[in-house]
């Protein structure tokens, strides 16, 4: 990352290098950022994080960059939990394919574990299943022991 100063004042511009082939998450809740980071990094990944970056939705938020990788439906949906405002851009040729807001599905299924300690679930092999009860804030409800959580207390498998 290089930074210069900006041609009549003395504002500083970020530049960081582009990538020919890959994905942009933006509009991540500033405190989850380094939780997708993990959700998205592979071993060999060529990954940028942007924390507490200023948002012109207000606030503050957080920007991943992966080089040479698009998203799989699974990490859609782990991604949907994490963030589900934050929006993914597809990157080809270094021009954006792409550009959606993470949709958030009516159910997940076998991408988090329940939070009760009760839930059949946590004891027993048997893939996790939450309905969506609310989309803002994002609310689950396990269909098996039918707690009701928030997201961001939701553990990733």
């Amino acid at each position: 990352m290089t930074l210069e100063p900006s041609t009549g004042s003395s504002t500083r511009i970020r530049h960081v290098e582009a990538i020919s082939n890959g994905t942009v998450v933006d509009h991540i809740p500033a405190i989850a950022t380094l939780k997708v980071a993990q959700l998205l990094t592979g071993s060999n990944d060529q990954v940028f994080v942007g924390m507490n970056l200023r948002s012109s939705r207000g606030g503050r938020k957080g920007v991943v960059k992966i080089a040479g990788r698009e998203l799989d439906q699974r990490t859609l949906s782990c991604l949907a939990l994490l963030a589900p405002g934050a929006t993914v851009s597809i990157i080809r040729n270094y021009e954006v394919a792409e550009k959606i807001t993470v949709p958030v599905p009516e159910r997940f299924e076998g991408v988090a574990k329940c939070a009760n300690p009760n839930c059949v679930t946590t004891h027993e092999k048997w893939t996790t299943r939450f309905a969506v009860v609310c989309k803002d804030p994002l609310t689950v409800r396990c269909i098996y022991c039918e707690r009701s959580f928030a997201a961001a207390d939701l553990s990733l498998l």
